[in-house]
């Protein structure tokens, strides 16, 4: 007979008094902001940066929301640049992009794109998230807005994702050019939230509105991961607000299996609960973000239900034709944003224990 003192009764012995010591010595309300449970990235081989960052916005919901703002592929640092000459602050999230829309050619397209792996690689070395996305042209075709809008039907998107298909080989040439960058990325030890093909619930790209949407998302799913090994990527599924005429969330979901987090895309200050609490339930407790807005969430949404959102990222030049200074200024002040500098300020994150496949960090006092 086996003994009752097992190795593994001693076991949850040590774990149970470990957390009992951690709650005598931290006050109840104090702890949840230092003892969460880790959750792991979809990609089974996610790059231990990519686990520590999901794990962080994990951390903040319901508590803080990221700082975040977009920059173009042709500059990619103006506008974060604005923000801390107009607040004295960065934003913690740098957006950046991947597709061309200005007709470049493949020597200028390579040429920016690296410029923005350098850019963000500094950003990363700073204590920054980054965040990128792909306005992909049609598959083949060069790279202009017009080619990324292009009206597709139905039949002719069943070729681009049908295996084998000259168009579906353009594809796959397509998105194996921007691994390139993205392993650059990875090789820096960079985790990236990745969100590609982004908006698919409206009718203004050539991927949106498809009845087989998700078989494009796991075709670059599949060959990112399981083919170019990009584990530093967390993959972000960001709908655009159900507002009229765009499909609910749901018709193009891809699943928990191959989402991390999700965002929605808020335009025209339409901050609506509906939005925030539809992405919620569809990620079934998954982070959720603002993709893209053009306002900035104002203190009202901040303080109100909408405190799932753990980022939110203004859309480039909208920083400033769609906020004012004084708004910019008294966002980034507001107690519930974390900007870069408070980023840097925040306690170290440690693993204490695993226990029944629960990995039990702590964020460390400073």
């Amino acid at each position: 007979m086996r003994s009752w003192w097992s190795s593994k009764f001693k076991y949850r012995i040590i774990v149970l008094v470990c957390i009992g010591g951690l709650l005598i010595h931290f006050p109840a309300k104090a702890m949840e902001n230092y003892l969460f449970t880790a959750f792991e990235p979809v990609n089974a081989n996610a790059t231990p940066e990519a686990k520590e960052l999901l794990t962080y916005l994990y951390s903040l919901k319901g508590k803080s929301m990221l700082t975040g703002q977009h920059d173009f592929l042709e500059d990619p640092d103006v506008f974060v640049t604005k923000i801390k000459a107009a607040t004295g602050k960065d934003p913690i999230v740098h957006g950046y992009e991947m597709g061309g829309i200005l007709g470049q050619n493949e020597t200028t397209l390579e040429d920016q794109r690296q410029k923005v792996v350098n850019s963000a690689i500094e950003w990363h070395k700073s204590g920054g998230i980054v965040t990128m996305m792909y306005h992909a042209s049609y598959p083949g075709m060069q790279q202009y807005w017009n080619n990324v809008q292009r009206a597709t039907k139905q039949e002719e998107f069943d070729q681009i994702v049908t295996d084998g298909t000259s168009l579906n080989k353009q594809l796959i040439s397509d998105i194996d050019k921007v691994a390139v960058y993205l392993k650059q990325l990875k090789d820096a030890g960079v985790p990236v939230l990745w969100r590609p093909y982004h908006e698919m619930n409206g009718n203004w790209f050539w991927w949106g509105k498809k009845s087989n949407y998700v078989r494009l998302w796991n075709i670059m799913f599949d060959r990112y991961v399981n083919v170019h090994g990009l584990n530093n990527l967390l993959w972000v599924w960001n709908p655009n607000a159900p507002s009229s005429g765009v499909d609910p969330y749901a018709n193009t979901y891809p699943g928990s299996s191959k989402v991390d987090a999700l965002a929605v895309d808020i335009y025209n200050n339409d901050y609506k609960q509906s939005y925030h609490d539809e992405l919620w339930e569809l990620g079934g407790g998954k982070p959720i973000g603002i993709g893209e807005n053009g306002e900035m969430p104002n203190e009202s949404i901040l303080s109100s239900k909408e405190n799932k959102y753990v980022w939110f990222m203004t859309w480039g030049e909208m920083l400033e034709t769609k906020n004012s200074a004084s708004t910019v200024q008294s966002l980034y002040g507001h107690h519930s944003v974390i900007t870069r500098h408070e980023h840097l300020m925040r306690p170290s994150m440690i693993q204490l224990f695993s226990f029944y496949g629960y990995k039990i960090m702590f964020y460390k006092p400073s």
